[in-house]
C-alpha cells in the first residue's frame, strides 16, 4: 500500500537533516549508533531521518552531532548551502508492509515554497 504524507517545516530543518544523513552514511554509522553516540534515545536519529514524525535536530544535538562525528569545529558540521527558501511543504510518499502498518520506505516527491 501507498500513502501520501504533507509537512510543513522550514528548508533548513530538511537541508540538516539530509545533511547529517549523508555525514553519518559517510562515517558508517546506523541511525542507531549514532543516535548512542549523542547520548540520546536510540531511536532518536531514526525519527529525525523518518520525517513524518515532529523530532528535529534542535542547537543542543549540534554540540553533540560534532561530538559523535569527531569535528572539532561546528562549521565542520554547518558546511553545506544556506537554504534559498524559509518555509516549505513537504510531500512524501511512503510505502506500507502488507498489513498496512509499518513504513517500508519513504521518498520526498515534491516540495513547495510556502
Amino acid at each position: 500500500m501507498e500513502q501520501i504524507t504533507y509537512l510543513e517545516t522550514t528548508q533548513f530543518d530538511l537541508d540538516f537533516i539530509n545533511h547529517v544523513r549523508n555525514i553519518r552514511k559517510a562515517k558508517k554509522l546506523s541511525k542507531d549508533q549514532l543516535s548512542l553516540k549523542m547520548g540520546l534515545a536510540k531511536s532518536f536519529v531514526s525519527n529525525v531521518e523518518s520525517l513524518t514524525q515532529r523530532h528535529k535536530y534542535s542547537t543542543r544535538h549540534i554540540t553533540l552531532l560534532c561530538k559523535a562525528f569527531d569535528f572539532k569545529n561546528i562549521s565542520d558540521l554547518m558546511n553545506f548551502p544556506t537554504p534559498k527558501n524559509d518555509k516549505i511543504k513537504v510531500t512524501i510518499r511512503q510505502k506500507m508492509n502488507d498489513t498496512n502498518t509499518k513504513v517500508v520506505s519513504s521518498e520526498v516527491v515534491k516540495i513547495e515554497v510556502i
